[in-house]
Formats: C-alpha cells, sequence, structure tokens
C-alpha cells in the first residue's frame, strides 16, 4: 500500500521513524540495532517499489499465490482440527523461506524447471535445520512448494526471470517476522537486493550489524556491479 501511495508523505514518515530508531537503537542492544537496519532497508525496498510499479504487480501475484491456493491446499490436507496451530507454523519463516529458496532455484535451476519443487523442498528444510527452527514436516513443506511453483513459473514465461526472482526476493524481506535474525533471508534477499535497491544509508547499517563474511560478500557485489 505504501509503495502504490502517490503521495510520498506517508514513506517520508516511514523513513523518518527508520532513522530515529536507528538512532536510538545506538544506545541499546546489538538485537535492537539489527533490528533498526533490516527496517533502514526494508523503506529503501518500498520506496524502490514506489518507482517501480511493474515488480509491485509481480509481487502481488506472488502473494496472491501463497495466501490463496497455496494456504488452500494446506488447509485442506494438514488443517485438521486445529487449522490455528498449523497456521502458526506456517508463520514461522516458511514462507519467506519458501521465496528465497524459489529465487534460488530460478537462478541455478533455469534450464531444469522441473527440478525446481524438489531443491527448494530440500534447500528449505536444510535451511531451518540449520538455524534451529521450527520442525515441519517432510511432507507439508513439499505441498507448498509444488502448490507455489505451478503458477509462479507460468509468471516466469510471462513476467521474466529476473523481475520473478526480485520479485520473490522483496516479497521475501517485507513478509518476513523478523530479517534481522533469519539467515536465509540475509543470505538470499538482502544481500542481492542490495544492488539495486537499498540506499548507502541502509548498506553501511547491515554492514554494522551483520557478520564479517555477509559484509564481504555484500562488498565484493557491490564491486561486480559496478
Amino acid at each position: 500500500m505504501l509503495a502504490r501511495d502517490p503521495s510520498p508523505a506517508d514513506r517520508q514518515q516511514a523513513r523518518d521513524n527508520s532513522d530515529r530508531a536507528w538512532a536510538e537503537a545506538q544506545q541499546k542492544s546489538p538485537k535492537s540495532r539489527r533490528i533498526a537496519a533490516t527496517d533502514s532497508a526494508t523503506v529503501d525496498l518500498v520506496d524502490w517499489l514506489s518507482e517501480n510499479p511493474d515488480t509491485i504487480d509481480c509481487i502481488q501475484e506472488i502473494g496472491d499465490i501463497l495466501a490463496g491456493p497455496v494456504i488452500q491446499e494446506l488447509d485442506k490436507r494438514f488443517g485438521g482440527s486445529k487449522p490455528r496451530e498449523i497456521r502458526r507454523q506456517l508463520n514461522s519463516h516458511l514462507w519467506c523461506d519458501l521465496l528465497v529458496a524459489v529465487a534460488e532455484a530460478i537462478e541455478k535451476l533455469s534450464k531444469a524447471m522441473d527440478r525446481v519443487p524438489e531443491y527448494v523442498t530440500t534447500v528449505i528444510l536444510q535451511s531451518r535445520k540449520a538455524e534451529g527452527r521450527s520442525v515441519l514436516l517432510d511432507a507439508l513443506v513439499g505441498l507448498a512448494v509444488r502448490t507455489a511453483w505451478e503458477p509462479i513459473k507460468s509468471m516466469i514465461h510471462t513476467t521474466g526471470i529476473e523481475e520473478v526472482q526480485r520479485g520473490c526476493r522483496i516479497l521475501a524481506v517485507l513478509i518476513c517476522p523478523a530479517p534481522e535474525n533469519h539467515k536465509a533471508v540475509q543470505d538470499g534477499a538482502l544481500l542481492p537486493l542490495a544492488k539495486e535497491g537499498l540506499l548507502e544509508t541502509s548498506r553501511e547499517r547491515l554492514e554494522q550489524v551483520f557478520p564479517e563474511d555477509w559484509v564481504r560478500r555484500l562488498r565484493e557485489g557491490l564491486v561486480g556491479a559496478e
């Protein structure tokens, strides 16, 4: 909604709030600084989207896939008598995991599209295990991936690989409940988006709060983009 608003007033307010939160976070914990830095990056992405309406449409289409047929299929197969519990598990970083892994899979397997669902499922399960996140049934993750992949694959043919990748990455950042703690989103979304969607101020803030290896890869990527 902020990105689509023709008036920049609310976006400027969001930026002012972000800058104030960053300044206040300097006297707080490292966690507060990470949150403020990733919020700054989110504000940059919203501003970038306001100037690139085609990407907004792409993100909306991807979001509708997740909120529509994917949720419906998961509710039908896994909702049972505790649909709220299943929804709670799904909101524990599954969607941003899925989006980041899809963007990565598109890049790596663009010539073998039929292998994407299997690859994405494996990446999500490995990522969640490595980050110590809640265990999800392999079948649940696999169903979510397969249901999302077919319409996303159709989008690739009509919208293009790069645009769908970008849309998945931006949406992953926007919907992630805590990107400052989600390594998959940091590496698979924020890092590649830094080249085009983030202002220097936000990149500098992220450099102050993220690990040295992440900062090194960010700088290497920026040099390669020049």
